[in-house]
């Protein structure tokens, strides 16, 4: 079967639609030699992001360069000359019809717009409509997004499946005293921190996550620096103002994004989560939540909300806190800080529970649906 995969991340630094994207190649190249997949590309460096070499995987760079244009014209022309049968739409899908398969990631751009650019949203949300409506299989990245499309859009059960994402076998534990060595030397980073990885951005709940540090630094006199990892977006208005504010602000630390590893760009990634001293998401909305697990395979406790789908998740590997909550926020950090059993023990059941999601169970899961959306084929 000639099976289409639209990648509409690749290549953006996307964060979790790009992992996605990437990794579900990998992973179906890994298991399927059998089927042939096209891969269209809007961005020109995506096959080398992707950077998968094999007889039955093929790139196609959508033309003409305007993004819009290009999946408006170029690719049902480029789908025709393929003999294309079924395209996986992986974030959103095309503005032509055609048998598809689609993910949804997350639902917060439908319940809270404004979370997100007004521009950008509306167009979103019109696609992802439409997707929900039009897909012959929708994979939904955990229940709780499940839930929404059936509870909130009218979506028939029939055709969702649950499909988590996975995390890279990059990410293990790498606590080392040359690695705390080479966090101080690149970034300044000398002391014990709090890490935080994800998008600069509304719906991140970054303003609270800064006010429950220095909340927790008052509770705790202590000198752990908050470190955060991610891109600003069009939505991180009051970000750098509250930094400066902050009279613990020389201790927090913007290292703006850094690629994940395996993407043709060194990674310091698995050494920022290895040596952290607790990883904090105590995010608004989240339909999963990629860096949480990639925390739990670093070895790290883990602190995240009590909402969304993070608590799925998280399971038994983490402490929840109410996002909404200053003081609940900078309680959890206080617990981490302070009590090395329970650190041991978060630790441990984060490294026994991320083996629930791996990449290869995403893409076996991920080809199954193809076949259900194919009987004839």
């Amino acid at each position: 079967m000639k099976i289409g995969l639209l990648l509409l991340a690749t290549g953006r630094r996307a964060g979790g639609p790009e992992t996605y994207e990437v990794e579900l190649v990998r992973g179906l190249a890994q298991i399927d030699t059998q089927n042939e997949y096209f891969i269209y590309c809007t961005e020109e460096n995506a096959p080398q992001v992707v950077g998968i070499q094999q007889e039955n995987v093929h790139y196609r760079v959508l033309r003409p360069r305007n993004r819009w244009l290009g999946l408006l014209f170029g690719l049902q022309l480029q789908m025709k000359r393929d003999g294309v049968k079924l395209l996986h739409c992986t974030y959103a899908p095309p503005p032509l019809g055609s048998d598809y398969v689609f993910t949804m990631h997350c639902v917060s751009n439908l319940v809270h717009p404004e979370y997100y650019d007004k521009t950008k949203v509306a167009r979103l949300n019109v696609l992802h409509r439409r997707g929900m409506k039009q897909a012959k299989s929708i994979l939904c990245v955990s229940g709780f997004v499940r839930d929404q499309l059936i509870g909130n859009y009218g979506v028939e059960s029939a055709r969702t499946s649950v499909v988590y994402n996975g995390v890279g076998k990059e990410f293990h534990v790498t606590a080392s005293e040359e690695n705390s060595r080479y966090l101080a030397t690149k970034y300044g980073i000398n002391k014990p921190y709090i890490l935080y990885v994800g998008k600069l951005q509304a719906r991140k709940n970054i303003l609270r996550l800064t006010a429950a540090y220095e909340l927790f630094r008052r509770t705790q006199k202590t000198e752990t620096m908050l470190v955060m990892v991610g891109r600003r977006t069009e939505t991180d208005e009051g970000i750098s103002e509250a930094i400066a504010r902050s009279p613990f602000s020389s201790d927090i630390l913007h290292i703006g994004y850094t690629p994940p590893p395996g993407q043709g760009q060194p990674s310091d990634l698995p050494i920022l989560y290895g040596s952290a001293r607790m990883f904090v998401l105590p995010s608004l909305f989240e339909g999963f939540g990629i860096p949480l697990v990639e925390a739990m395979a670093c070895g790290v406790p883990i602190l995240t909300s009590n909402t969304t789908s993070l608590p799925e998740i998280a399971g038994d590997a983490a402490i929840l806190a109410d996002p909404m909550s200053v003081e609940s926020i900078a309680q959890g950090m206080c617990q981490l800080e302070s009590s090395e059993d329970l650190r041991r023990e978060l630790i441990a059941r984060g490294l026994d529970r991320v083996r629930l999601f791996t990449w290869e169970n995403c893409a076996r899961q991920t080809l199954h649906a193809y076949s259900e959306a194919t009987p004839g084929l």
